[in-house]
């Protein structure tokens, strides 16, 4: 099971004053019983665990408010923190100005054709720019030169570092999470916010390896409805709505449409198109709502 795996690794792993919060989305409360068992095994060592709460955003915000320590580290049940992880975090916060740290994650790479971030098309499309920044229209440069630290604007939602106070004022956008429990874009839009107050670094001697499960279990339809939906809803959160943003996020749609074709996902096809028609129903609502006066 991914949790007693991930929680036998941590209890032998973490430093002596860190503290491990189990935050279970499961109705049935699957992961209390598999706490229980590795807390009997790790000599005392205490699991704080947190259960009846829904969406990935909600679960974040309740670890980040039962948390103690001074930062709060972010991962999911198939991660697994690399050789020397505590102590290149602990080295980055030395800096008083760093406010969240990332680094390096070890994963399978994506086989469909134009998926990796080496991909010249990516590259092309995104016109460039700064490796680890964010684009006018909110989607993320990708860091390319992965062994340079750096500073950045993103933080993967596999492995997200930041200082508990400044992530108890930014907090996740349960918003994100309206349309099923998990709330895709996340992490970017924690992390950009996170970026606005004070640096993130990209460190990639902290690594963890993910074995890239939950994702890979979503259907491919409904996960492309929150592709458009909630990439819409962070770029006009917080991104201005220029000419050439606009523009920008048009052509990040097309090239969704583009990678779907060419990879033959036609069920990936058509969760674009639904959630292009949940933005034009929304945009209709909109309208109206300001026709009749009743939205400022």
């Amino acid at each position: 099971m991914l949790l007693q795996s991930a929680l036998a690794i941590l209890v032998v792993t973490i430093p002596p004053d860190g503290e491990i919060i189990v935050v279970d989305g499961d109705p049935a409360r699957s992961g209390q019983p598999v706490v229980k068992q590795i807390e009997s095994l790790s000599a005392g060592r205490p699991i704080r665990y947190i259960d009846g709460i829904s969406g990935t955003c909600s679960q974040r915000n309740a670890g980040i408010d039962a948390a103690q320590g001074d930062v709060v580290i972010f991962t999911d049940d198939d991660c697994t923190p690399a050789d020397g992880f505590y102590e290149e975090l602990a080295a980055a916060y030395e800096d008083p100005e760093v406010i969240g740290v990332t680094g390096r994650v070890f994963q399978r790479a994506d086989e469909r054709i134009g998926s990796n971030i080496e991909s010249p098309l990516r590259r092309i499309v995104l016109g460039g720019g700064t490796q680890g920044s964010m684009t006018s229209y909110g989607f993320r440069r990708p860091i390319v030169d992965l062994d340079t630290p750096r500073s950045i604007e993103y933080m993967p939602g596999t492995f997200m570092s930041a200082r508990r106070s400044a992530a108890a004022e930014v907090r996740f956008d349960e918003g994100l999470q309206r349309l099923s429990g998990y709330a895709l874009g996340e992490d970017d839009d924690f992390a950009y916010r996170l970026s606005r107050k004070g640096i993130i670094r990209y460190e990639p001697s902290a690594a963890v390896h993910h074995r890239s499960i939950g994702k890979s279990t979503m259907d491919r339809r409904v996960l492309d409805r929150l592709v458009v939906t909630n990439r819409a809803y962070i770029y006009r959160k917080n991104f201005p709505p220029t000419l050439r943003s606009r523009l920008g996020f048009a052509t990040l749609i097309g090239m969704f449409f583009g990678h779907r074709v060419l990879n033959r996902d036609w069920r990936g096809v058509r969760g674009l198109l639904d959630g292009l028609r949940d933005l034009r129903r929304e945009d209709l609502k909109r309208a109206n709502l300001l026709k009749r006066g009743n939205l400022a």
